[in-house]
């Protein structure tokens, strides 16, 4: 699992700090939080000692600016500012002031206040100092998400921390990510265009382009023989239900030599995804199909895309990083609406969907590409079956203008006929029409991406919030 460093600034005042009724309280709202944070996944916590601080919170200027010295060498990634009681609105104040990094996402958040004494006498008064502290963030100019007051036990507080902790996963792995682009796009998909340079400006981010020619090269001084190629092999052979007898051993060689100079590849370019020319070349050279080791590739964790789509391998980046790398995303075409079910359209691609995505009831089959025989008759190595059923999230990131679009949404794939050939899954949403036009209203193309975690869609949400791009959210 990915693990984020997140730094959590509890903010008291210490005038404000609990009664004789209530005795001190906020240091025993500060370890609250602590104990709820430290359970969270993905989320590494790094909070000031009590050694550091009075009680571990932030009390005053002078601790602020202890604080973040410790942060900045622990080097946090996202923050959590709580308001223990009324809070020290300078004190958050000198914290922001120093930072370094004013793109860092924020989450803001106010406990609810210490009980009331018998007398009426109020101890903590959280909800009025949390408006100073939340204007103290927004006059520095940064981008943050503030929470509803509640208490650290509280559902909505782990759900929304949680989905803070993934956002801020999916953001500090995709600023200044590098992506590959092996090979040219197809002469007839046009719309798979993208800007190297908006990229640069907006995400720090670098395309570092291979021709396929260096590529096939990578491949051809690959000897079948290699330890590493037979192992892949013999994990092609028992992670398929069923291979086809069109395959040869030969061809399943020339897979796993395939298999294993993308690994190398990816290594040599330092990338976090790729998009990688998958026809008609390979197919012209090696008689092979490159679904099925895509889909292998992503399994291992080493992201990649279809048809030299790049911000398909940006999407699908960010949704892998939002799932805490603990979902494979699959990367799909947005084919069809089913013949006879409302709100059901088909999540499909030729036979590239990782292996661990098969639905349980159903045995893989490693087959020629259907579509890709035209090119070659053999066109070994699709891996067609079923995604297996359940709750979804689906994206797909764009660019027009230098202006980035995400559009997402949640929805169910469900197991209904009809069967269809390729890696597919008929996915049900609240409302299909609603998707189709604001896909179109936002110039989403033909490719998606798709992964088993609907929680990635409100992280989604965040991600979009802190790095600048319009977010649509299908119904």
């Amino acid at each position: 699992m990915m693990q984020t460093k997140i730094g959590f600034i509890p903010s008291n005042w210490e005038s404000w700090d609990g009664s004789e009724y209530t005795g001190k309280w906020a240091g025993k709202m500060r370890d609250r939080c602590v104990a709820v944070l430290e359970r969270l996944p993905g989320l590494s916590l790094v909070v000031p000692s009590k050694e550091m601080t009075v009680d571990g919170c932030v009390n005053d200027i002078p601790e602020a600016e202890r604080v973040l010295e410790y942060f900045q060498k622990e080097g946090v990634q996202g923050l959590l500012i709580g308001n223990m009681t009324f809070g020290m609105e300078v004190a958050v104040g000198a914290f922001l002031s120093g930072l370094r990094d004013k793109s860092i996402p924020i989450l803001h958040f106010c406990t609810k206040s210490a009980p009331y004494s018998p007398e009426g006498n109020r101890a903590t008064d959280t909800w009025c100092g949390q408006f100073m502290t939340a204007s103290a963030i927004k006059r520095r100019g940064f981008t943050f998400v503030h929470l509803h007051t509640c208490n650290p036990e509280d559902a909505y507080f782990t759900e929304q921390v949680e989905i803070f902790t993934r956002a801020v996963c999916a953001v500090s792995r995709f600023r200044g990510a590098k992506f590959g682009q092996i090979g040219a796009r197809p002469t007839l998909f046009e719309s798979q265009f993208w800007s190297e340079e908006n990229m640069q400006r907006k995400f720090s981010q670098m395309v570092i382009p291979m021709d396929l020619a260096s590529a096939f090269k990578r491949l051809d001084e690959i000897p079948p023989d290699d330890p590493q190629v037979l192992k892949i092999a013999d994990e092609i052979r028992s992670g398929a239900g069923e291979i086809t007898d069109v395959h040869t051993d030969e061809s399943i060689i020339t897979q796993a030599r395939y298999e294993l100079s993308l690994m190398n590849i990816q290594k040599e370019l330092g990338v976090s995804a790729m998009a990688v020319n998958c026809w008609t070349r390979i197919q012209e050279v090696y008689g092979i199909s490159a679904c099925s080791t895509f889909g292998r590739l992503n399994d291992k964790g080493i992201i990649t895309a279809c048809e030299v789509d790049l911000l398909g391998a940006v999407s699908m980046w960010a949704m892998y990083c939002a799932a805490l790398g603990e979902a494979k995303p699959d990367f799909i075409d947005w084919t069809d609406l089913h013949p006879e079910k409302e709100n059901v359209w088909l999540a499909w691609h030729c036979g590239n969907a990782a292996p661990s995505l098969c639905d349980a009831s159903c045995k893989s089959r490693l087959v020629r590409n259907e579509r890709m025989i035209q090119w070659c008759p053999t066109c070994h190595g699709a891996l067609e079956f079923k995604l297996k059923s359940g709750p979804v999230t689906c994206a797909r990131l764009v660019e027009y203008e230098g202006e980035y679009t995400m559009f997402f949404g949640n929805g169910e794939i469900v197991d209904i006929p009809p069967f269809v050939r390729g890696a597919y899954g008929w996915v049900k949403v609240n409302d299909v029409f609603d998707w189709e036009d604001k896909m179109v209203e936002n110039g989403i193309i033909h490719h998606g991406t798709l992964i088993h975690d609907p929680k990635v869609a409100d992280a989604l949400a965040m991600f979009c919030k802190f790095l600048g791009i319009k977010a649509v959210r299908g119904a």
